[in-house]
């Protein structure tokens, strides 16, 4: 009889126990529990950044509806007020100076008259376009139906470059509640969308590393079947002793690989961006890369509402390979420029697996200056011999000489050794 995977053999009432049992816990009986199924396992790993995502989303998206709530009301009557207010000046202009002309006065009494208006009408389209509420299409006959600069898609696209921390400027809160609300917003928002995008851009790099691996083993199994390689067993005895077998998965990927994959992304942008927005391949490329960068400096910005989805697509992606990019050349350059002077400070605690024992750099120079000296075959020519100066070939393969391993007993030996200047005896 099987009872969901587990046969009636194996099923036992200890399977069914109490963790909780207090009496079970001190008699000391194992409580078994049943194995995890597997897509219960990759659901639980999935789960945690799905969620990131999913939280990320509902965010921009909440954010979103609220600024437009409080900035398209104050967009509509300050739109309504400013229009209304520049129609009404350009009546009394054009009827005043009718009145003037037909009454008979004088031309430079009608032209002193004409240059104030034309002043304060200069002054009054000076205050509406400082509202961001309005623009020289609206004052144009049919103007008031022109499309609002907040709406749920614009604010959508704002609240996005909001938290990516790019800020392209084109559009921004006005209302202080608006303003307030940006604050607030930002604080918690921010965090989020950056933790939410080098997640993403982790999960690249990993894959990216996996697909290195699988080419450079292709590339390897291609190799070994065009060359035939002779092994020897010594050799190989010899490189087993020195437990080198880890180096073989440390993958390094080229810097030019990973500079090649985000040139590659903001080029196709930048042709994209063309297509649609109608700017040439150098505009779409100086916008893709100001954005990808987080630079944002709102001199060139999408205009095509009906693309704003993909345009945000497009930039989130574009984050995550960035952040990639900037993970793989971090972990392969930046941090071994900053461990470099480091390593060579700390190198005498760096060990050496020498016949399945650790010994620290500074016994094995030592005993390997002793062996030298006792059983060294004297050569003819004259030699200047110096003791301690004897570097064994295999010390260049140590691949991490920065690792301060003093957790065994015999690294505390070795460390007592150069401390006191007493060596340990070679044991043969």
């Amino acid at each position: 009889m099987i009872i969901d995977g587990i046969s009636s053999d194996d099923y036992s009432p200890m399977a069914e126990a109490d963790p909780w049992d207090l009496d079970q816990l001190l008699s000391g009986e194992q409580i078994t529990s049943r194995p995890m199924a597997t897509w219960k396992s990759y659901a639980r790993i999935i789960l945690a950044h799905v969620s990131l995502i999913v939280l990320s989303v509902v965010y921009v998206g909440f954010g979103a509806f609220l600024f437009y709530q409080l900035e398209q009301p104050n967009e509509v009557e300050v739109r309504a007020r400013n229009i209304e207010r520049f129609n009404v000046h350009k009546r009394q202009m054009i009827d005043h100076l009718w009145e003037m002309r037909s009454s008979g006065i004088g031309q430079h009494v009608v032209e002193d008259m004409a240059v104030k208006y034309v002043d304060n009408v200069t002054r009054i389209l000076f205050e509406a376009f400082d509202t961001h509420c309005i623009g020289a299409k609206h004052l144009r006959p049919g103007g008031e139906d022109e499309d609002y600069n907040w709406t749920y898609m614009t604010a959508l696209f704002f609240t996005t470059t909001l938290l990516t921390t790019i800020g392209y400027g084109n559009l921004t809160p006005v209302t202080g509640r608006g303003k307030f609300l940006c604050i607030l917003y930002a604080l918690f928002g921010v965090p989020l969308i950056l933790i939410t995008v080098a997640d993403i851009g982790k999960f690249l790099s990993e894959n990216i590393v996996q697909l290195y691996t699988w080419y450079r083993k292709l590339r390897e199994k291609c190799s070994k079947q065009k060359y035939s390689v002779i092994s020897n067993k010594d050799d190989k005895n010899k490189e087993g002793d020195l437990n080198l077998d880890h180096l073989e998965n440390y993958i390094s990927i080229p810097i030019f690989l990973i500079v090649a994959i985000l040139l590659s992304y903001i080029t196709f942008g930048a042709v994209v961006l063309s297509m649609w927005e109608g700017w040439d391949f150098f505009s779409g490329f100086y916008f893709s890369f100001i954005t990808m960068t987080t630079v944002g400096f709102g001199d060139i910005v999408p205009l095509k509402r009906e693309y704003y989805i993909l345009d945000l697509c497009y930039i989130i992606i574009g984050l995550s390979i960035t952040t990639m990019c900037i993970d793989l050349v971090g972990i392969q350059y930046i941090r071994k420029m900053h461990y470099f002077g480091r390593a060579i400070k700390d190198a005498r605690f760096a060990l050496v697996n020498v016949g399945g024992k650790m010994v620290h750099v500074p016994d094995l120079m030592r005993y390997a200056s002793v062996l030298q000296q006792k059983y060294g075959q004297k050569k003819t020519h004259d030699t200047i011999i110096v003791k301690g100066a004897y570097a064994p070939k295999d010390l260049s393969k140590i691949r991490f000489i920065d690792f301060g391993a003093l957790a065994s007993m015999e690294s505390w030996q070795s460390l007592w050794s150069v401390l006191t200047g007493r060596t340990q005896e070679v044991h043969v």
